[in-house]
């Protein structure tokens, strides 16, 4: 259940949040849009990732890994800390944005704001406190999977990033194993990670909420705004219809830029765009046969996380597609 607390809010679908997961080419997307040079839009630096310290809290206190109805009191407070401060940051660059007469953009993973406890019987261990001049209810409805009021989420324009789980979630084990062998993760977060990131169950439930609740609609279009990694690569000209309805200037949009790169761990899983100076259309092939695909992973990761490899995906395969049938077109 949510807090409430007193200040002021924007204005509905003044702002928008990108949902994504891992490896959907959503730092590309960043790129593209340009919104650093946005004249009518306030982002941070990262173009989102307002809760990557709550990320890596979860990680340093192993609470991602902890089964939310076994968190001890210190991993309660820790985690309860770090969100409400990641929450109060987001609030800051938001109202900031109100009060310019921007728009206000931001992305987040989806498995960094999902409930921690959605997989168990117990009462969240997250209690965010939200402004009450929202003046909105604090319940959460059956398809809201995350840690913030259907009030609150009602507050923004969810829109959506996907990619095929045959092309993201081995991209996402290899970069897994890259920041292990730079000393950013251990060999014993590498399996759970991948257990929690190999889903599109919460986006697309998100996505249903949206769809219940009528946000993110826009008129001439039925559905909330879904973006496939595929057509930002193969047909960009998506992204500048998608800027164009979230209030960006599309001209601003940009397919070519300047590579350049260091190391770090947010380098490291961003090192595909980073190294590159234009969009690699070679990264997200238009056809996925994952039977194929499966071969490679055999040889790539071994027979039997190449099973597993392919367990995830054709688990994710019906989410996947049930999106897609619905996402933004040229």
């Amino acid at each position: 259940m949510a807090k409430k607390s007193s200040t002021c809010h924007p204005s509905p679908h003044r702002r928008t949040l990108l949902v994504t997961y891992p490896r959907t080419a959503s730092n590309l997307l960043i790129k593209m849009l340009s919104l650093e040079d946005q004249d009518k839009v306030v982002s941070n630096e990262k173009g989102g990732y307002f809760f990557w310290d709550s990320f890596l809290k979860g990680r340093t206190t192993m609470s991602t890994f902890t089964p939310a109805e076994n968190w001890t009191r210190e991993q309660i407070e820790e985690m309860q800390q770090v969100f409400q401060q990641d929450f109060s940051d987001l609030e800051i660059k938001s109202r900031l944005a109100e009060s310019q007469g921007k728009v206000f953009f931001g992305k987040e993973h989806i498995q960094w704001f999902t409930d921690p406890a959605i997989n168990s019987s117990t009462t969240s261990p997250i209690n965010i406190t939200i402004p009450s001049s929202y003046n909105t209810a604090t319940g959460f409805s059956a398809n809201n999977p995350t840690i913030f009021p259907d009030g609150y989420l009602a507050t923004w324009r969810l829109t959506f990033l996907i990619r095929h789980p045959a092309l993201a979630f081995p991209s996402f084990y290899r970069a897994m194993r890259h920041l292990e062998s730079e000393d950013f993760a251990e060999s014993h977060e590498i399996q759970p990670m991948m257990e929690l990131n190999t889903t599109l169950r919460w986006t697309r439930q998100l996505y249903n909420w949206c769809c219940e609740h009528k946000i993110g609609y826009d008129s001439g279009l039925p559905l909330p705004l879904i973006l496939d990694a595929e057509d930002v690569i193969h047909s960009p000209k998506v992204v500048i219809k998608y800027a164009d309805l979230i209030g960006l200037d599309p001209a601003r949009v940009r397919f070519e830029w300047e590579a350049g790169i260091a190391k770090s761990p947010e380098t490291i899983m961003k090192a595909t765009i980073d190294n590159s100076s234009s969009i690699l259309k070679d990264k997200t092939p238009a056809l996925v046969d994952i039977s194929l695909e499966r071969r490679g992973w055999d040889l790539e990761f071994g027979e039997i996380f190449g099973r597993q490899m392919e367990k995830w995906v054709r688990d994710a395969m019906p989410d996947y597609d049930y999106l897609r049938a619905r996402r933004l077109q040229t």
